[in-house]
């Protein structure tokens, strides 16, 4: 990834990658390597701040839930 990569993508890669490890944990041993390097490239980029980076935990998190939700429906 480029350092003018748009942070947004960067918070969208972290996120779908938490999303990952959250939903692995359930069923078995999480791949955390992926989840690191986009925390590393979110946390680095010049456009970084907490709020941004607490969006994204966030959103995992809702995505998350609704892969839980759809689950139990099933």
């Amino acid at each position: 990834m480029s350092a003018d990569t748009n942070i947004e993508v960067l918070c969208g890669e972290f996120t779908d990658a938490l999303t990952e490890v959250l939903a692995e944990n359930a069923t078995g041993p999480a791949r955390r390597g992926r989840l690191a390097r986009a925390r590393a490239a979110v946390k680095k980029h010049a456009h970084y701040s907490e709020h941004v980076y607490f969006i994204a935990v966030e959103a995992a998190f809702t995505k998350w839930e609704a892969m839980q939700n759809a689950a139990a429906v099933r």
